[in-house]
């Protein structure tokens, strides 16, 4: 077992060794900037701090409550996270009594 090991631990220093993925080489050609060049973007020359944005929710139906769809998909995550923790527990108390 001890030479397994060995030879595992020897094989994956040398994988490391010889590997390549995380070198970092010198570009080949230096990046040139030319003085007179602007570089174009999409943004907007001007900021401004108004957001213009289009509420689609409806704040009265918020407020009543009405989300019975997200309160089902709520419902059923919070069951199946349940089961899942319950379940290790589960298999000691079968194994213990068994």
């Amino acid at each position: 077992m001890n030479r397994f090991l060995s030879s595992l631990l020897l094989l994956a220093i040398v994988v490391v060794e010889t590997s390549s993925a995380f070198v970092v080489v010198a570009p080949s050609s230096p990046l040139i900037v030319r003085p007179g060049a602007q570089q174009k973007t999409s943004m907007p020359s001007s900021t401004t701090t108004q957001l213009h944005l289009k509420i689609k929710v409806d704040p009265d139906e918020v407020a009543k409550g009405a989300n019975a769809k997200g309160n089902a998909k709520m419902a059923a995550y919070g069951g199946s996270v349940l089961i899942a923790l319950a379940l290790p527990f589960v298999f000691l108390v079968w194994s213990a009594v068994h």
